[in-house]
């Protein structure tokens, strides 16, 4: 089961808009039909690269631990209008940084536009297609 974390403390304006139990349906959703795993993390302002943090919390929280390699981290720091997506190789490995790049693209629109849950759903559910197209749960009904 996926998690969606939101600080409650000190909440970038940007954070407060975040429709926590919508994004957390998209989760569900996207991992009833695959063996992947998402996870959504909201952090405050820290001292260093967005990336860095994203991979650390990306091991930490054991992503990259998934028998088939591929679990996905949206990490997002609202106070900085950034976020980064980390998946792992076997994803990665399906869908090349050209499906990443058009995902952040999307979600950059979404998230400058101050539509942050939008543009995170709109991230999970490509991620979640893909992860379903090249992982499949067993017994999960495709999508028409």
């Amino acid at each position: 089961m996926a998690a969606v974390a939101v600080p409650q403390r000190r909440r970038h304006k940007l954070a407060r808009h975040v429709d926590e139990h919508r994004i957390r349906a998209a989760i569900d959703a996207a991992e009833a039909r695959t063996t992947g795993k998402l996870h959504v993390t909201l952090s405050h302002d820290f001292r260093g690269a967005t990336i860095d943090h994203a991979m650390a919390l990306f091991r930490r929280l054991r992503l990259d631990r998934t028998p088939e390699h591929n679990g996905v981290l949206f990490f997002v720091v609202p106070a900085r209008r950034e976020f980064a997506i980390v998946g792992d190789a076997g994803i990665h490995t399906k869908v090349g940084q050209e499906f990443w790049d058009r995902v952040v693209g999307a979600m950059s629109a979404a998230i400058t536009a101050s539509y942050l849950t939008g543009g995170l759903i709109h991230g999970i559910e490509e991620a979640g297609n893909e992860l379903a197209t090249h992982f499949p749960r067993l017994g999960a009904q495709p999508e028409r």
